[in-house]
């Protein structure tokens, strides 16, 4: 089972660098956050390339990535527009919320319809998101966990993020298969960043000078960042995109425990208890669903 052992330390590494991000790098603007954490990480993946030298991906890999270059742009600022703005306890958890849209997408475009233990893994989800947010509800109003969804900007940034994952999923498996998946990985990535951050410096919301202002919480954050997507590559090539992801977003649960290590997140037991149950239902969804 080491697809399971790799997508569990895609978890680990996904809540890991969320937290690193976060805690030292937080108090940056959305902007030069994503520029000292992007930057700092594209010599890592270069370096990378470099020592393997040039390697050929198949054509879908550059048809997938012309695709899911702007979609992960879009991806990473509203996902770490999430984790700057609200509790890591109670955004995180929400992108488990991937594996259903992944079964919406599949009704709407391939006329798929879920299955009872898939809608059953939906509700389980739904449930878990009801019991991150119970502590803001009053006794009477039992919908009141749902609108703080969408009343908290972290909570609604984090449910739009785990909408575009359901779709670049697909397509970083995609490019995974293409190739040798590290090196696929690093290459999206190398791209990715100078794009990315190069456009910050560009445009004038970042400067260079912010990486020179944060080497340490960069470099560890950057580095973070590549276990995490070796891990990803590696893991999503070895088994269905489904089964992978729905062990990859146990990253709820690990940062649940982070958020209360490093930032003493309220109400950890409900919040724990929830990402639980959507870890839950993400399993039944991509297990048995």
């Amino acid at each position: 089972m080491l697809w399971f052992v790799l997508a569990l330390g895609t978890a680990f590494f996904s809540a890991l660098e969320a937290t690193v991000v976060k805690k030292w790098l937080g108090h940056l603007s959305r902007y030069e956050m994503l520029a000292c954490f992007l930057g700092w990480s594209w010599p890592m993946f270069a370096l990378y390339i470099l020592i393997q030298g040039w390697q050929p991906l198949a054509p879908a890999y550059w048809h997938a990535l012309l695709f899911m270059l702007p979609l992960n742009i879009l991806g990473t600022f509203i996902q770490y527009e999430a984790i700057r703005s609200a509790p890591l306890s109670l955004t995180m958890p929400l992108l488990a919320f991937t594996p259903a849209f992944m079964i919406v997408t599949g009704l709407v475009f391939l006329g798929e319809m879920p299955s009872p233990v898939g809608l059953a893994g939906i509700a389980c989800i739904v449930a878990g998101s009801w019991m991150l947010n119970v502590d803001s509800a009053s006794p009477t109003a039992l919908l009141e966990p749902f609108r703080a969804i969408f009343r908290v900007k972290g909570s609604r940034y984090a449910l739009y993020a785990s909408m575009i994952w359901a779709v670049g999923a697909v397509l970083s498996k995609r490019m995974a298969v293409s190739g040798d998946p590290v090196y696929a990985g690093a290459m999206f990535f190398a791209i990715h960043n100078v794009v990315l951050v190069g456009g910050l410096f560009l445009t004038g919301r970042a400067s260079p000078q912010v990486l020179l202002r944060h080497p340490v919480a960069g470099a560890i954050s950057g580095l973070v960042l590549v276990a995490h997507i070796a891990c990803h590559y590696i893991s999503i090539t070895m088994v269905t995109a489904a089964y992978m992801i729905s062990i990859k977003r146990l990253n709820g649960l690990f940062s649940v425990l982070m958020g209360r290590l490093f930032f003493n997140d309220e109400n950890v037991y409900g919040r724990l208890a929830g990402a639980a149950m959507m870890a839950f239902g993400a399993g039944i969804i991509a297990f048995l669903g």
